[in-house]
C-alpha cells in the first residue's frame, strides 16, 4: 500500500488529469478559433482521402501528426469539448512518462518533485483548453526521453527503435523536428569520426534515421505536389519573414497578413500601431500575398534572408526577443503589456537561471553524463536554437520543459552539495580582532 502512495505515478498523479478536466471544461471556448480550425480542417481532409488540397491550393502549415490523431474524433462528430479534453490524458501521460523516465536514472524523490513540476507548470495548463498541439507534443516528448532512457538502462533495441518511432511522430506534429533531426544526424555523423563514444553515437544515429524514415512518406507527399525535396511545410517564410522585420519597435512577433494587429496579445491595440505597421509591409505584403502559397513561401525566405543580409544586428535583436517571449511572454510590436508578466518574469527566470546553473554542471562533468541525458539535450538543444530563428512564443519552449525539467533532476540528483557547517565549529583559534 505504501508504494501504491509512493511509488505509483499512475495513482499519485491521477488528482491532476481530473483538475486538468476541470480547466478544459470551464475555459474552453464554445467554438473553435485560431489554429483549432486548421487542425480539424486537416482531419477532414484526411478522411477524405488527401492531406493538402492540390493544385489550385496547397496548405501545407503543419505537418499531419495531429490531424491524424483528430480523425476519428472528427469521423464520429464528437463535439469539440470532448476532444479538448484528451489534453488531460497527454497532460498527464507526459508527467507519469517524465516520473518513469527520471526513475531510471535518479531515485523516487527527485522523480517525484520533476514530475511535480511539470504537473504545475502555468504556462502548460494555460494551453490546455485549446485544441493546439502543445499538450500531445509535450506527452511525445516525455515518451521520447523514456524511451531514450529505457534503451539506455535495459539495452534491448526494441526500445529504441520505439524511441525513434515516437520521434518520427513528433516530426510529423511540429515539423520543425524534421530540421533538428537533419542536423542531429549531421552532428553525430561528425562525431562518429572520434573513436571515443562512438558506441553512443551509433546509438544516437540508429534513432534519428528511424525517426527520419517515419517523415519520409509525408516528405515523398509534398515533393509530389510541390516538387521540393526535403519541404516540410510553407509556414516557415512568414515567420522567418516577421522575425527579419528591420522596422524599429517590431520585434519579431507574428503578425496576420492583413496587418490588422488583432492576435495576441490583445488589449489595448492602438489604430496608430496598425498604420505603422501598414507603411512598413503592406506594399511587401500585397506583392507576395498575390502569389500561390508555395511561391509565398519561397518570397517569404527571399525577402527575409535579404533583410538578415542588410541589418544583420537587428536580427540578432530579434533573435534574442525571441528567446525574451519564449521565456517572459514579451515584448509584443505595438503592444501594451498586462499584468501577467509579472506571473512570466518569475517562471522565465526560474527556468532561465536553472538552465544556466545547468550548462555550467553540464560542462564541468560532461564525460560523466549518461548517454540518454546528452542525445535529449542535443535535440532540445538544436529544437530552442532553430525556434529563435523563427517568430516565437512561450508554446514553443512548454513541449521542452519535460527535457529540461529530466536534465536538471538527473544533475541535482547527482551533484554533491552541502550548504549547512560541520556539526561543531571550531571556535578555540579564532581571533574576533
Amino acid at each position: 500500500m505504501k508504494k501504491l502512495f509512493t511509488r505509483n505515478p499512475w495513482f499519485i498523479f491521477s488528482p491532476f488529469l481530473l483538475y486538468y478536466g476541470y480547466l478544459i471544461v470551464n475555459n474552453k471556448w464554445p467554438r473553435l478559433y485560431g489554429d483549432e480550425i486548421r487542425y480539424v480542417d486537416f482531419a477532414k481532409n484526411l478522411l477524405h482521402g488527401y492531406y493538402s488540397p492540390f493544385p489550385a491550393h496547397i496548405n501545407l502549415w503543419n505537418g499531419p501528426g495531429y490531424p491524424i490523431i483528430l480523425m476519428p474524433f472528427v469521423a464520429l462528430h464528437i463535439p469539440d469539448i470532448y476532444t479538448t479534453l484528451m489534453n488531460a490524458l497527454y497532460e498527464y501521460l507526459a508527467i507519469v512518462f517524465l516520473y518513469k523516465a527520471l526513475g531510471l536514472v535518479t531515485n523516487n524523490k527527485t522523480a517525484l518533485i520533476s514530475a511535480f513540476l511539470l504537473a504545475i507548470y502555468p504556462n502548460a495548463l494555460s494551453m490546455l483548453p485549446i485544441l493546439y498541439t502543445e499538450a500531445f507534443t509535450t506527452f511525445l516528448v516525455s515518451l521520447l526521453v523514456y524511451f531514450v532512457t529505457l534503451y539506455y538502462v535495459k539495452g534491448n533495441n526494441k526500445y529504441m527503435i520505439i524511441a525513434g518511432l515516437v520521434f518520427g511522430f513528433l516530426t510529423l506534429t511540429k515539423i520543425i523536428f524534421g530540421y533538428v533531426i537533419i542536423i542531429c544526424l549531421l552532428a553525430c555523423l561528425v562525431s562518429l569520426l572520434f573513436k571515443k563514444n562512438r558506441a553512443h553515437y551509433l546509438k544516437s544515429l540508429t534513432i534519428l534515421l528511424i525517426a527520419f524514415s517515419v517523415t519520409v512518406p509525408y516528405l515523398a507527399y509534398t515533393y509530389h505536389i510541390t516538387g521540393k525535396v526535403l519541404y516540410w511545410g510553407n509556414s516557415g517564410g512568414m515567420s522567418l519573414y516577421w522575425m527579419s522585420t528591420p522596422y524599429e519597435h517590431e520585434y519579431g512577433d507574428w503578425k496576420v497578413p492583413n496587418l490588422s494587429n488583432n492576435q495576441y496579445p490583445t488589449l489595448f491595440k492602438s489604430a496608430e500601431g496598425v498604420a505603422i505597421l501598414k507603411k512598413n509591409h503592406s506594399a511587401e505584403l500585397k506583392a507576395i500575398i498575390r502569389n500561390d502559397e508555395v511561391k509565398q513561401d519561397e518570397l517569404f525566405k527571399q525577402k527575409a534572408i535579404s533583410n538578415i543580409k542588410m541589418h544583420p544586428l537587428k536580427f540578432a535583436g530579434n533573435y534574442c526577443y525571441n528567446f525574451s517571449r519564449m521565456l517572459f511572454n514579451f515584448p509584443y510590436s505595438y503592444s501594451y503589456q498586462d499584468g501577467a508578466i509579472l506571473g512570466n518574469i518569475l517562471i522565465g527566470s526560474l527556468t532561465l537561471w536553472a538552465s544556466l546553473v545547468c550548462m555550467v554542471l553540464t560542462g564541468l562533468n560532461w564525460r560523466k553524463i549518461v548517454f540518454p541525458v546528452k542525445f535529449v539535450l542535443l535535440i532540445a538543444g538544436v529544437y530552442l536554437l532553430l525556434s529563435g530563428a523563427l517568430s516565437a512564443y512561450p508554446r514553443q519552449l512548454n513541449i521542452i520543459i519535460p527535457v529540461l525539467l529530466f536534465w536538471v533532476g538527473y544533475l541535482v540528483a547527482n551533484t554533491k552539495l552541502n550548504l549547512k557547517f560541520g556539526d561543531k565549529a571550531d571556535l578555540k583559534n579564532t581571533n574576533p580582532y
